[in-house]
């Protein structure tokens, strides 16, 4: 039951932290990065917390429509999650494409950050 209960704390965590991105939200997204958190992007960029914030989330030239989750799974031991889904992204003014992501979490004080987040290009 509190597996159950995690799994669901995380997959509402990673929604949230979706529409945080859509909404350009730093500060949302800054409280529940981990400090050493990593970000590789589909095109193999690497990018750290501060970096992540400011050349991706906050990138004025960077503009979504939709970030959606699906077929979330989520796996749990101890303080650490894994958690793979599809996420359908659509850019503004540009078709929309499938990725594959993985965010890796720590639970720190009781609380869920992300640690890494990996995302890849699912082919058409």
């Amino acid at each position: 039951m509190e597996n159950e209960q995690q799994t669901t704390t995380i997959i509402d965590l990673q929604k949230a932290f979706l529409i945080a991105a859509l909404e350009k939200n730093d500060s949302f997204i800054a409280e529940n990065l981990h400090p050493e958190f990593i970000f590789t992007s589909p095109r193999a960029v690497v990018l750290n917390k501060e970096k992540f914030i400011n050349n991706f989330v906050l990138n004025p030239d960077i503009k979504f429509e939709i970030f959606q989750l699906s077929e979330e799974k989520a796996t749990i031991i101890s303080h650490t999650a894994i958690l793979h889904c599809l996420v359908q992204v659509k850019p503004v003014d540009k078709a929309d494409f499938w990725e594959r992501v993985t965010f890796t979490l720590v639970k720190e004080d009781g609380k869920w950050l992300i640690l890494v987040m990996q995302a890849t290009f699912i082919p058409e």
